[in-house]
């Protein structure tokens, strides 16, 4: 397989996939037990070809073979490479997805965090709304025309996401302590007062059903996209 660049320092890299299309080949023992504990078939599918896909990326970085690849789970729950070796262990990640909509963030010495939704209109999003967003959020959301909500609602969601995530925060932070933006036109940004220096939020280009967003800490990067 052709060997993926080693992220520069100035460069996050944005890998965009469907898994599902791709067959399972690169699952541990360990990744089998855990998928076979799924009772959702189709969920269990996805795992594997998550993790799949994941290996055959994380291969091409390191110049290994798939099944060399090794990931392990920090404190807060944000997985890592476990792999030793010169460089290896400075590769930063971290995964989403939603549907059939993988997005993978790789990065050098720096945390990265990204997160994708697809929309579902079903869904109560203004309830969600009052218990997840921030309260300067909440009032932007609600002052817009109902139609232009939604798109709001996952817009901002992905954001704060992204955000909890590259802070490996995902499980323990509240997302009501912060504000991102949300209005229509608006850069993705972290706009509370005091938010931690050095952190930027980007768009991240995906279908127009779906809403996607990064979190990059350290320098304002470069992003390129691997299909």
């Amino acid at each position: 397989m052709t060997p993926f660049p080693w992220p520069q320092q100035n460069e996050v890299h944005i890998h965009r996939a469907v898994p599902g299309i791709n067959p399972i080949h690169y699952v541990s023992s360990d990744e089998r037990s855990r998928a076979d504990r799924l009772l959702d078939p189709c969920k269990k599918k996805s795992f594997l070809a998550y993790r799949s896909l994941l290996r055959e990326i994380f291969g091409r970085y390191l110049r290994i073979e798939p099944e060399d690849v090794h990931f392990e789970i920090g404190e807060q729950g944000k997985p890592y490479l476990s792999n030793t070796g010169v460089n290896k262990e400075q590769l930063q990640f971290n995964l989403s997805h939603s549907d059939t909509m993988l997005l993978l963030a790789v990065a050098a010495d720096r945390e990265v965090g990204i997160d994708v939704e697809r929309v579902n209109i079903d869904i109560p999003f203004t309830d969600i709304a009052r218990i997840a967003f921030s309260l300067r959020e909440q009032q932007e959301l609600f002052a817009l025309p109902g139609q232009l909500q939604p798109a709001a609602f996952y817009r901002c969601w992905a954001r704060k996401e992204a955000y909890m995530k590259a802070c490996g925060m995902g499980f323990v932070m509240k997302s009501a302590g912060f504000d991102v933006t949300l209005l229509p036109g608006t850069p993705a940004a972290l706009i509370t007062p005091n938010k931690p220096p050095g952190w930027h939020l980007f768009d991240i280009t995906v279908p127009e059903d779906y809403y996607a967003a990064l979190a990059v800490e350290g320098p304002l990067p470069v992003i390129r996209y691997f299909d």
